[in-house]
C-alpha cells in the first residue's frame, strides 16, 4: 500500500475510536483527537474518514457536547469527577441504545431478506468455514 492510499478502519479501530471519545475529559478538538487516536491505534486517520463511521460520528458528537456542557463548578474535586463519570457512563449507554436500535433492525431486515430466499434460520447458524490461519 502505498502512503497515500487511503488506511480503511477495521472493527478494532472504530471499536478504540469509540471509547477514545467516550472517555474524553476536556477540550475536544480534531487536531487533539486525531493526534490521542493515532498514538492509540498507529495510524493517523482525517477528520472525513472519521465521520464516514455512523458510531464514531455519534460518539463524537456527544463528547462534543459534553465537552461544552463542561461545569468548572466549585464543588468538591471528587463530586465534579464523580458527575463527569456519571456523564460519561449515561452518554455511552445512550449511544450503544441506539446503536443496537440499529443493529436490531439490520437484524430484522437481514432476517425478513433471507426468510423470502428459502434460507432457514438451521442455514443461517452454520458456523463459518475454517481458515488456514492461526
Amino acid at each position: 500500500m502505498s502512503e497515500r492510499s487511503a488506511k480503511r478502519h477495521t472493527d478494532q479501530s472504530i471499536e478504540k475510536a469509540v471509547d477514545l471519545l467516550d472517555g474524553w475529559a476536556g477540550k475536544l478538538t480534531w487536531d487533539r483527537y486525531l493526534a490521542v487516536l493515532e498514538t492509540e491505534i498507529g495510524h493517523r486517520f482525517t477528520k472525513a474518514a472519521m465521520l464516514r463511521h455512523p458510531r464514531i460520528a455519534d460518539a463524537w458528537r456527544q463528547a462534543k457536547d459534553r465537552s461544552r456542557g463542561v461545569d468548572g463548578g466549585h464543588g468538591p474535586v471528587a463530586l465534579r469527577q464523580a458527575q463527569a463519570r456519571i456523564t460519561e457512563l449515561t452518554d455511552r449507554v445512550d449511544r450503544l441504545t441506539k446503536e443496537n436500535e440499529r443493529l436490531l433492525e439490520q437484524f430484522v431486515r437481514w432476517s425478513h431478506n433471507a426468510a423470502i430466499r428459502g434460507l432457514s434460520p438451521e442455514d443461517l447458524d452454520q458456523p463459518l468455514p475454517k481458515t488456514g490461519r492461526m
